[in-house]
């Protein structure tokens, strides 16, 4: 009776084994159907669009109809239709006549791009990205400065950036080694206040933004945050390009690079928030470096040239180029190093200063039409 119980025992045991492993493999076998289900369900991606023209990186003036040429390469899917999608407006584009007349009148000057995707049983099955460039369809003004006044400059101050607040100039110096935060008594050229960078770092522009002061630096991607009256520092920034100069609208900053392009930045994480591409009516404005905001309008230093640029912010499209050659000091035409650069606006007396690094004046300017 004992034996029996024993034999009766491990007969049980045995048969629930079978059973688990039984049951695993038909588990498995579900598994491996479902993936088969889910993996026949999703729409294969294939390449059947091209754009026969234009060529990607072409450029147009904006206010150009620009026939897109779109073109279908073989393939064994039936393709139901094709969706263009430009200026966040979409168009479908009918098979049997396969173009589209790009509208550009709206879009913003530099890079921008025409997405077109393909449908196939109701899935997008591919998709297409042509990016144009396109240049300003307005021709700058032409200006020139006049001098209005002429204050002393430290000719030591290799200026990099340049703003007026009530009553007096901050600026911002480099370059490695000399790099600085001033506070100056412009009509004197008195040092008030003095803040340097440690060696490593090569200053660029500043700006003021609320009761702070934000200075950039060259290539190190990090700007500092000062207290505007105490220069004490209150925190870092950090950016993924060269910073070169820095404005604000007195909602969002605004930074260069010096390429064409434009940051637009929360004031509070540097986060970028949008950017432009600067353009006249011939193509890209490079070498963009200290900005100054004034009444919806952007002026920049173009980089070893003595011309100040005037841009929309909100377009990219050069409204005026201002031709500064008069001002340049003796002996520093020609220049390659220390060039013209630094613009400050002071708004309730609407007063333009200008100067550049090492030179050993600052000017009060008007901008007059030629």
């Amino acid at each position: 009776m004992k034996i029996t119980k024993t034999v009766t025992y491990n007969f049980i045991l045995f048969s629930l084994f079978l059973l688990q492993i039984s049951c695993s493999n038909q588990e498995k076998t579900n598994v491996k159907q479902d993936t088969n289900v889910k993996s026949e369900s999703v729409t294969k991606r294939v390449s059947v669009i091209e754009i026969d023209s234009p060529k990607s990186g072409e450029m147009f003036t904006i206010g150009d109809k620009v026939n897109i040429q779109i073109g279908l390469k073989e393939s064994d899917l039936n393709i139901d239709s094709l969706v263009v999608e430009s200026n966040r407006n979409k168009t479908t584009v009918y098979l049997d006549n396969i173009k589209y007349l790009w509208e550009t009148s709206e879009l913003k000057t530099g890079s921008n791009q025409l997405k077109v995707f393909a449908y196939s049983g109701g899935n997008k099955i591919d998709s297409y990205y042509l990016k144009l460039r396109f240049k300003s369809d307005i021709k700058p003004e032409q200006y020139e400065c006049k001098i209005i006044n002429t204050y002393p400059h430290d000719k030591n101050a290799y200026t990099q950036g340049l703003f007026y607040d009530n009553g007096v100039m901050y600026e911002g110096t480099g370059p490695r080694g000399e790099s600085s935060l001033r506070k100056v008594r412009f009509e004197t050229g008195e040092l008030i206040s003095v803040l340097s960078l440690e060696a490593r770092y090569f200053g660029e522009g500043i700006t003021a933004f609320g009761d702070k002061i934000i200075q950039l630096t060259l290539t190190s991607r990090i700007g500092f945050v000062y207290d505007k009256k105490s220069f004490k520092l209150i925190t870092t920034l950090k950016y993924p390009t060269q910073g070169w100069g820095i404005t604000t609208d007195g909602k969002k900053l605004i930074m260069s690079d010096g390429t064409q392009t434009i940051h637009f930045l929360d004031p509070e994480y540097f986060n970028e928030i949008g950017k432009i591409e600067v353009y006249d009516h011939e193509g890209p404005i490079r070498n963009l470096n200290e900005l100054e905001y004034v009444d919806g309008i952007i002026y920049a230093n173009v980089w070893q040239t003595e011309e100040i640029i005037a841009f929309d912010p909100i377009n990219g499209k050069v409204l005026k180029r201002i031709d500064c050659r008069k001002i340049v000091p003796n002996g520093f035409r020609g220049e390659r190093d220390n060039v013209l650069n630094g613009i400050a606006y002071d708004k309730k007396n609407n007063r333009y200063f200008i100067t550049g690094k090492r030179w050993p004046s600052l000017f009060e300017v008007k901008f007059v039409k030629k």
